[in-house]
């Protein structure tokens, strides 16, 4: 059997549609295809030894070619075998493999300068979608990285997250839920514009900002505008939208401050869903924007949904019926999880992000607060004071290392204010004990010398305690610790 003959317009032909391949599979794929039966009877496209793949009716090729150590060279075999390199840019990236059975003419010059044409833009394909894989993956890799695993377990929440990168391509989203003093918690959500390494990188350093500004405790305002004249020097023409709350689950209030972002939805313990007004304010990353918030009251049982434009957009439609589309499937009543994976799209073209939280508050009986003068006698009342109050939680086992530690941080207080101070005591999964005054002056943690007198007591907190921290709050200070229940 005499093959056909190729002609100028048939060969380029079918050059051009394995260079136009969307991918390696499909560029070798239409190699094989182009080759059997015109001018082989079975064809193979090996890459890394292993057949990516293969037409061969009569199984007349292996299911792997050695390549010798990628040195493959255009072959002619005895055996009716045509050997054919696939290189890119001097770089070998496998082989092609055709076979005539015995009834055929034998390959000839001819039909390696045409299999060689063919193979030119099969290699280039392959080449360049490996490479794009490979900074896919990376991509991908830091995203990941830098992107939260399972937020903490945190008294007065039911959280539930869902992230789903696009089909595609990797972008910027992000979600944080930070634990902040006092038992309250940070909720974030926030999506870099664009797509690709540059908007993950972004993603990243903006993400590793919000963490350090929540954990100085900053009203939410400050945070987006320190966040705002962070992204202008990360880099220009970048723009951010960002929503940043901030729960107290004893006063069982959250202040929402919102740059550019999506409106969240509350979702009240009734079922009842209101698409929330925050202020208007620009992204971050344009300088110069005063950032505003609103306060409201949240009940027990209510819910409060933080997202990324990836979940309500539809193309060719006004995004805000997206949002409304979601509110009223908020109203439905599924239980969180559920409710989390129901709402997550299949195969979205862009980033979907969901933060979901259900607020339980801390009840009143777990909280005790006092507001004592600045006297000499205020650190023993302490003590007595919670001394009562944890025999009453039936923490008795607690009371030695309380009573000792709040009333060194009384005794510092006392030091430093003229005024009223406040000593709160939690109930959570913890013991959190915090004294606030109005002295802005921030303690500062040294380890104490032999002779000194003063210093000691901060010190012996941050010894005896599980954790403690100090933050600013509008009119002073506050100064905490908490011991493992």
């Amino acid at each position: 059997m005499k093959p056909v003959s190729w002609d100028g317009e048939t060969l380029s032909e079918a050059m051009r549609a394995i260079g136009d391949s969307l991918d390696p599979e499909q560029a070798t794929r239409l190699l094989c295809e182009a080759v059997v039966p015109r001018m082989a009877d079975a064809a193979a496209v090996y890459l890394d030894g292993g057949a990516q793949h293969r037409i061969d009716p009569r199984g007349r090729l292996p299911a792997r070619w050695a390549e010798d150590d990628g040195q493959i060279k255009p072959a002619l075999t005895a055996d009716g075998t045509l050997v054919v390199p696939l290189r890119a840019y001097g770089k070998a990236i496998g082989c092609a493999v055709l076979a005539r059975e015995r009834e055929r003419t034998p390959f000839d010059d001819a039909d390696v300068q045409v299999a060689g044409q063919l193979g030119v833009p099969a290699a280039l394909t392959i080449f360049h979608g490996r490479l794009h894989r490979q900074q896919l993956e990376t991509v991908e890799t830091l995203q990941r990285g830098m992107r939260p695993g399972r937020p903490p377990e945190l008294p007065g929440l039911e959280i539930a997250f869902r992230y789903q990168p696009a089909v595609a391509r990797v972008g910027g989203d992000w979600f944080d839920v930070i634990p902040l003093p006092g038992s309250r918690v940070a909720l974030v959500v926030g999506d870099v514009m664009g797509h690709g390494l540059d908007a993950a990188a972004i993603m990243g350093q903006l993400r590793t900002a919000v963490q350090t500004l929540a954990s100085l405790d900053l009203p939410a305002e400050q945070v987006l505008h320190s966040l705002d004249e962070m992204a202008q020097r990360l880099a220009a023409q970048t723009i951010t939208t960002c929503v940043y709350c901030v729960y107290d689950p004893v006063l069982r209030r959250c202040t929402i401050a919102s740059a550019g972002h999506l409106p969240p939805i509350l979702v009240a313990s009734d079922g009842k869903a209101e698409v929330l007004a925050p202020p208007s304010c620009a992204p971050i990353g344009l300088g110069r924007t005063p950032f505003e918030t609103m306060e409201i009251a949240v009940q027990d049982g209510s819910m409060l949904v933080l997202y990324t434009d990836g979940l309500v957009e539809e193309r060719g439609e006004d995004i805000l019926l997206g949002v409304e589309r979601l509110r009223r499937r908020l109203s439905e009543g599924e239980p969180i999880e559920d409710l989390a994976d129901s709402l997550i799209p299949d195969g979205h073209g862009d980033d979907v992000t969901l933060l979901a939280i259900r607020f339980k508050g801390i009840p009143s009986q777990d909280v005790a607060q006092w507001m004592l003068e600045p006297q000499v006698t205020t650190p023993g009342r302490v003590r007595g004071l919670v001394s009562r109050t944890l025999e009453s939680w039936g923490l008795h086992h607690l009371v030695s290392s309380a009573q000792l530690l709040a009333s060194e941080l009384v005794t510092n207080a006392v030091r430093t204010t003229p005024r009223p101070i406040t000593v709160r005591l939690l109930r959570t999964d913890v013991l959190l004990c915090e004294v606030s005054d109005d002295d802005h002056r921030m303690p500062v943690l040294r380890e104490p010398g032999g002779l000194d007198e003063d210093g000691r007591g901060l010190y012996l907190v941050s010894q005896l305690a599980a954790r403690w921290g100090t933050s600013r709050v509008a009119g002073g200070k506050t100064v905490w610790f908490a011991l493992a229940i």
